[in-house]
């Protein structure tokens, strides 16, 4: 049951996130264009806000959240339900921006190009590379529960798999 409370959290939270206009309070200009594509010939204009924009806010709340969490961390010391809170935040910054990567185009995926730790977009025969936030904040989340299952095993109270079969069971 509490997972099912985790993934309604977390859902509820992006759909309200998609909504809020995080670009005014990111960038230096008045309102960025946000109706911009990528496409073979080129960046073009659409007419309705892109499916990415929506992608990208839910992305640009959940990372100031983990940054918030991240440095909450620093002035105490993380026990078990912080370590999964920064795992599942990690989690779900990284698929909003894997979907953002994935909706920045049309076609869906068109000039994008994910390699390990970095990703590269490509316009008209034109190649950026960008560091892949989405394996580090991965590899994060990766640790948080390694640490958690390191303390449990330590404790002898049976670890994830045993917890994973609590939940159903409840």
């Amino acid at each position: 049951m509490k997972l099912w409370l985790l993934v309604a959290i977390v859902a509820a939270l992006a759909a309200a996130s998609a909504f809020l206009p995080v670009e005014v309070f990111v960038s230096d200009a008045f309102r960025p264009p946000p109706n911009k594509i990528l496409t073979p010939d080129g960046v073009k204009a659409v007419s309705a806000p892109p499916l990415w924009l929506y992608m990208w806010r839910v992305t640009v709340v959940f990372t100031l959240l983990l940054f918030a969490a991240v440095v909450a961390t620093f002035f105490t010391k993380p026990n078990d339900r912080a370590r999964w809170t920064l795992a599942t935040l990690s989690i779900a910054t990284a698929a909003f921006h894997y979907l953002t990567l994935l909706f920045t185009s049309s076609p869906p995926g068109y000039g994008v190009a994910i390699y390990p730790l970095f990703y590269t977009i490509t316009v008209k025969n034109t190649t950026q590379i960008y560091l892949d936030i989405g394996q580090v904040l991965i590899l994060y989340a990766i640790y948080n529960v390694y640490v958690v299952e390191k303390r449990v095993k330590k404790r002898g109270e049976g670890g994830l798999k045993a917890k994973i079969f609590t939940i159903e069971e409840a």
